[in-house]
């Protein structure tokens, strides 16, 4: 499973990182080392940001993709100052282990009061200092839309459905050509953004539970039992996804993008903010208008009347123990509220977690912009260490997928009981 950062390097500027490698492994003496995660459109978004940032010091992002935690082991001048890290879930753990400097309080504060939503304060706090500064939030709470799908098959407002309506619309689709959901499987953390909302929207006290957890987190709760069993009824539906499950699980993130945009095989996908670039690219390959074809939808309730998941994530800059006054001279400059604008307005997909950023964004972010500041609940993988990667919720809702999918209901018992011990396994093993 590759990540979505290298996905989009891949999918769009691929030749880049590549053209890039021989300075990035040279470095530039005397240059504030940037390690980021991120590759492609994301990458080239940031070095725009850089650029006009006015700072008169050579700079170096050197990107590190999946290994991002080498930035923390690397020594010498191969070291990175900052760390653009996309786990805020990590810090703490850094900070305790002594691999991080403290930021200054100034960033988080000004004559007006904080500058950032208080869910980050709590990931990013150790012994009362901050450890880290928001760079970039994402909205996990997003479902994209084919509007003239949805108008072509009478399906009604997506706006408006809850996830037993999802279930009814793939019986109204069962004998079109067309499927509700595209999903891309080949990518964990595609179905982690899946589970997560309906684990919030199940119960949003199991959640914050099992994200504050350190030990005996609660994978038995009748809750997570219940997310399990709203995933299984919609994976689990014969007609759910083009292709069925052998399509799903090959097809990364921007191919589930292009199945409902360009392709027009299937009505919606569940992404984050940042899929908007490739929104965009598969609209314009398909010969349509972006304003006529694009619906931006949350991500829905149970049931009527519930509350529906609202899920924030994100990257974080963090200063390692060894960079000098420099690199926090740098994060200051990339914490002004007016830092990300060329990312936001020029390149879209970027959401700024400061509240005194001013932006204009695309018609499709601008609510998720406004609302993101009131959110209080994190992205979950992102908190829970190891059990929420590759080898954790990743791998184990991988197999769930499997088990279920193209008509299995009957073994969705089974399928919770192994996935619910296998989390408990992986969750024992790490401590």
């Amino acid at each position: 499973m590759r990540t979505r950062r290298e996905v989009l390097g891949m999918a769009l500027v691929a030749p880049l990182a590549a053209a890039c490698a021989p300075d990035l492994l040279l470095g530039n003496p005397g240059a504030v080392r940037i390690g980021v995660s991120w590759s492609g459109s994301e990458l080239a978004a940031f070095r725009t940001v850089l650029a006009r940032l006015g700072y008169d010091r050579p700079v170096d992002v050197v990107p590190l993709g999946d290994d991002i935690e080498t930035a923390f082991t690397a020594g010498g001048r191969s070291a990175p100052d900052i760390v653009m890290l996309p786990r805020a879930g990590r810090v703490r753990p850094l900070a305790e282990q002594r691999k991080l400097r403290p930021v200054g309080e100034g960033l988080w504060s000004d004559e007006l009061g904080p500058r950032y939503p208080d869910v980050w304060r709590q990931l990013l706090q150790h012994n009362g200092k901050p450890y880290g500064v928001p760079f970039k939030a994402a909205d996990k709470s997003l479902v994209w839309y084919n509007r003239q799908l949805v108008a072509e098959y009478g399906l009604g407002d997506p706006a408006g459905w809850t996830l037993a309506d999802w279930l009814d619309r793939m019986e109204v689709l069962a004998e079109t050509p067309v499927r509700l959901l595209a999903l891309g499987a080949a990518d964990g953390w595609v179905l982690t953004d899946v589970f997560e909302n309906a684990l919030l929207a199940e119960s949003p006290r199991i959640y914050d539970e099992v994200a504050v957890a350190r030990d005996n987190r609660v994978w038995e709760s009748p809750a997570v039992r219940a997310a399990f069993d709203h995933l299984g009824s919609l994976w689990g539906h014969r007609h759910a996804f083009p292709g069925g499950i052998a399509g799903a699980l090959t097809k990364q993130f921007p191919d589930a993008v292009r199945e409902v945009f360009e392709h027009r095989r299937a009505v919606m996908v569940v992404e984050a903010d940042f899929a908007e670039p490739i929104v965009r690219a598969a609209v314009r390959r398909s010969g349509r208008r972006v304003e006529d074809v694009v619906g931006v939808a949350a991500f829905p309730a149970v049931a009527a009347g519930l509350d529906a998941p609202r899920i924030v994530g994100g990257d974080v800059m963090v200063v390692t123990e060894s960079a000098n006054d420099r690199a926090m001279e740098l994060v200051a400059l990339l914490a002004a509220p007016s830092a990300p604008l060329p990312w936001i307005e020029e390149d879209g997909g970027f959401i700024a977690p400061n509240l005194r950023t001013s932006a204009r964004y695309s018609p499709f972010l601008e609510p998720s912009a406004r609302s993101l500041g009131r959110r209080t609940a994190f992205d979950l993988s992102d908190r829970i260490g190891a059990v929420g990667g590759r080898n954790g919720l990743w791998r184990i809702l991988t197999d769930f997928l499997v088990t279920v999918g193209d008509g299995k209901t009957e073994r969705l018992e089974a399928a919770t009981d192994r996935a619910i011990a296998a989390l408990g396994a992986v969750d024992q093993g790490r401590r």
